[in-house]
């Protein structure tokens, strides 16, 4: 991003100007937003609060060299919109705290933002403030509030032993995306790139679209979240942020007990099969480990009808079972096409 001015030329208070002119309009009961010492919000009445905050940092979770600041700023909101929805609460209002270099170009501010209020305005969610400082590389996180009926939020501690384990939409997509990226495919505009020379046929084309994409822009499932839980479906839930086997051990601890996955009931679309195959990599491992679906797994002792009917019916993801709850003294385990059982293991993990 060569060219223009950089973020040293306009100082924190000339950025500050900058971004709360560029701003959209605040909902009414916002009361106080960007440019004091802190937002004010007038809560709903009756409702509970739930706030998250996540970060991505610049090396670690994304690269310049194929993430484009508005996929920054969009997947820096979504992270946190996730979580939030994965409590089944309704995300409200948004905090944004950004550590960038002096030397950053003032364009690549304005792409961030626009990434973070595009998805806010598609979640009904007010940017309320947040704050700036410089920093050696950009660091951005985003504290997401929302609301809900305190009986109706869901956590990863209501598991029981007998029931099935459910996840939305398709897994392995998002890390399927990052392998290409990391070998080299690019998404640009509409055309898809891989090194000089490289031919890529037009359906291999489409899957590299998809999941490219599935990294760059991802999409929360808040709105499910919201269903499972108002109709108390869902008895605890997660997001798959750091993969299926990390995030069903979290829950499982959360909850004391036990878990069998079906390897051939793990959904795997064909645009992660055939990048999985181009990069060479194991579709069936990049969905247990890969992380950043953010797609919900839930535990519910519902019929399958009433669940598959609650999302579907509204248009939501399709939910597909993946597995049962099971005592705490049989562990964690994924069983084979053959029956074979082996220990599930783990996906991502910060600091391993």
């Amino acid at each position: 991003m060569a060219g223009g001015p950089t973020v040293r030329a306009l100082g924190e208070f000339g950025l500050l100007r900058r971004l709360r002119a560029k701003a959209p309009p605040l909902p009414p009961e916002v009361l106080v937003g960007m440019g004091d010492d802190a937002a004010i919000m007038q809560p709903s009445p009756g409702l509970a609060l739930v706030a998250t905050v996540d970060v991505l940092v610049e090396g670690k979770d994304f690269r310049w060299e194929w993430c484009p600041a508005e996929a920054v700023g969009h997947k820096g909101l979504t992270v946190s919109l996730s979580d939030v929805g994965a409590m089944g609460a309704i995300p409200k209002y948004a905090l944004v705290t950004l550590g960038l270099p002096a030397r950053t170009p003032v364009k690549r501010v304005d792409g961030l933002y626009r990434g973070i209020w595009g998805a806010a305005e598609a979640a009904g969610v007010a940017v309320v403030g947040g704050d700036l400082s410089e920093a050696p590389r950009l660091i951005l996180g985003v504290t997401v509030i929302g609301e809900g009926e305190a009986h109706h939020l869901v956590r990863r501690s209501g598991a029981k032993a007998g029931e099935t384990i459910w996840v939305t939409g398709h897994l392995g997509r998002a890390a399927a995306g990052l392998c290409a990226l990391k070998a080299g495919y690019r998404v640009e505009r509409s055309a898809v790139k891989g090194r000089r020379g490289t031919h890529i046929p037009p359906k291999t084309r489409k899957a590299l679209r998809e999941t490219m994409q599935a990294q760059l822009y991802p999409s929360a499932r808040y709105r499910e979240g919201r269903v499972l839980a108002e109709t108390g479906i869902a008895t605890a839930m997660i997001d798959l942020s750091d993969g299926l086997a990390s995030d069903l051990t979290r829950l499982a601890e959360e909850s004391g007990v036990g878990a069998r996955i079906f390897a051939d009931r793990i959904p795997v679309d064909p645009s992660t099969r055939q990048v999985a195959e181009l990069v060479g990599r194991d579709p069936l491992r990049l969905a247990l480990g890969g992380g950043e679906d953010f797609e919900l797994l839930f535990t519910s002792g519902a019929p399958s009808a009433t669940i598959e009917e609650a999302l579907v019916r509204k248009g939501f993801a399709r939910p597909h079972a993946v597995g049962e709850i099971r005592p705490a003294d049989e562990g964690l385990t994924l069983v084979g096409p053959r029956g074979r059982r082996e220990p599930l293991g783990r996906g991502f993990e910060h600091f391993r």
